[in-house]
């Protein structure tokens, strides 16, 4: 291909590159601006915030599934290699406490969903109850004014 072709096709090529990379940053960054905003929407009305249910979801399947399909792995691996029937009791004791584990967070998650516990509402500090000091003194940034 001629050199002197070459910088025709790569400015008509640019900007079926860049058109669409520039139109993919300014929307991922106006999802994070919306999320940030739902966020502190959310915090604003005392609701948890958005997405964060699902890693109490996560941890009790990670707790309740994967981690004995681990232990039994493990178990298996070490009863090949040393030929030793006694590796399954820990195994299963194991195992079977992760079952539970998981059994009680997905239990308690789903108890969550049901009735949300409520927070507490906060309570106005003293100086807004007008029944203390206020937090400075208004004499102390007239003091230059008058000695001045």
């Amino acid at each position: 291909m001629d050199d002197a072709n070459m910088i025709p096709i790569v400015a008509i090529l640019m900007p079926l590159f860049l058109v669409p990379t520039v139109m993919v940053l300014r929307q991922a960054s106006r999802k994070r601006e919306w999320q940030h905003r739902e966020r502190m929407k959310a915090m604003e009305m005392g609701l948890p915030a958005p997405g964060a249910e699902a890693w109490s979801g996560r941890a009790a399947i990670a707790i309740g599934a994967a981690m004995p399909v681990a232990v039994f792995v493990v178990g298996w691996f070490a009863n090949m290699t040393t030929h030793n029937d006694d590796v399954w009791v820990p195994v299963a004791l194991v195992g079977g406490a992760g079952v539970l584990g998981g059994l009680r967070l997905a239990g308690k998650n789903i108890g969550s969903m049901i009735r949300p516990t409520p927070r507490p509402q906060p309570r106005p500090s003293a100086f807004a109850r007008g029944t203390a000091k206020p937090p400075f003194d208004p004499d102390a940034y007239d003091a230059i004014a008058r000695h001045g």
